[in-house]
């Protein structure tokens, strides 16, 4: 995202660029005053397609906002950058959006391998009748991909892989840790708000507020079962501290709270708040073995951690001999160079591999 005084650009990548191949793109813009106009700058001034984008303007109350969308053939493309031109009001500001930079086109013979693989993995992905091997084929799948990019895992592959995983793993059991409001940021609400989704699990939120509004999205919803507690590493209580934030402030300031008050500076002062008003909350604070204990959690497919700087000591309590999750998504980017080595050491010695993605969260999996 760029901040150009102001104003707020977004730029998502369509899939993956390969080569000198074109970059398909979406995108938002939001501003104090009305967006009337977006388009390349190489391109002449021919508008892009815009949208309503309810979901930005929700995070974003108070600011007019718009979604694009569009392709660029090269010109726009600048040391990995996108020029756009937008108008607001009376003004037509110029930004450069960085991008992913391109990746390598694989030589023929490897191309060839490649699909003759893809379509081995696709076809036993469709006819296993047994969830596990369905899902062992469905991993296979994403991680050739993943070959085919040089490795590159970003949080767009993650959350494909994510939406097969519900396809491969249609009663999968989750664990949600920092579960916010149920929908801001939320790399699961999409697939929990799916009709004829069967999963079950439990959400954990301990900021009141946010819990609230995570029992009105999910408190008729049997299979799922909520506590509004933070993960520590003891029973008993702990202090949380959040921002104190207005009606029209953006909802991520609202996804900051965090037990260590210095990440929570910090992470203010990356929105710009340089002076920020903190609360702190005394909430029930629970080990990772007494909340399995106390929801009798015995099976977990998927286990998520976003707890702004405490996801590695949330991380390690886990027994993964015992609990084997197939995926697990935590963030790193709150965590020291110590800490993320820790954490990948954890992971290895558990037998689960890796990718840390740009955006600031890892995913682990394991076929054991």
């Amino acid at each position: 995202m760029v901040d150009h005084h102001g104003v707020l650009i977004h730029l998502d990548p369509q899939g993956d660029r390969i080569g000198d191949a074109d970059l398909k793109f979406e995108g938002w813009v939001a501003a104090h005053e009305p967006i009337t106009a977006v388009w390349l700058a190489a391109e002449g001034g021919k508008p892009l397609p815009l949208r309503d984008r309810p979901d930005v303007r929700r995070v974003l109350p108070g600011r007019s906002t718009i979604g694009f969308s569009g392709v660029s053939k090269g010109s726009d493309l600048q040391a990995g950058g996108l020029r756009l031109r937008v108008q607001i009001g009376d003004d037509i500001i110029e930004v450069e959006h960085p991008v992913p930079p391109p990746l390598a086109r694989p030589m023929a013979r490897e191309r060839i391998s490649s699909a003759l693989q893809l379509a081995w993995l696709t076809l036993r992905e469709r006819l296993s009748t047994n969830s596990r091997r369905r899902w062992g084929f469905t991993l296979r799948r994403h991680l050739l991909y993943r070959r085919q990019r040089a490795n590159v895992f970003r949080r767009p592959h993650t959350e494909t892989l994510l939406r097969d995983f519900a396809v491969a793993l249609p009663e999968a059991v989750f664990l949600q840790i920092g579960a916010n409001d149920g929908m801001t940021g939320d790399p699961i609400h999409a697939l929990l708000a799916h009709a004829g989704q069967r999963w079950s699990g439990v959400l954990v939120e301990p900021v009141a507020h946010l819990f609230a509004q995570l029992a009105e999205r999910y408190g008729q919803n049997s299979a799922l079962r909520l506590e509004r507690a933070a993960i520590g590493e003891r029973d008993g209580t702990a202090v949380i501290h959040r921002l104190q934030t207005t009606a029209a402030e953006t909802l991520w300031l609202e996804q900051l709270a965090s037990l260590d008050p210095e990440v929570l500076r910090q992470n203010a002062r990356q929105f710009g708040v340089t002076e920020p008003v903190i609360i702190s909350e005394t909430v029930p604070s629970v080990s990772v073995a007494t909340f399995l204990a106390r929801h009798q959690l015995t099976r977990l497919d998927l286990v998520i951690i976003d707890t702004e700087g405490w996801d590695w000591r949330i991380l390690r309590q886990f027994d993964l001999t015992k609990y084997r999750p197939k995926l697990i998504l935590y963030e790193h980017q709150h965590l020291s160079p110590e800490e993320r080595a820790q954490a990948h050491r954890f992971l290895a010695r558990h037998a689960y591999d890796w990718a840390e993605m740009p955006e600031g969260d890892t995913i682990a999996w394991s076929f054991a």
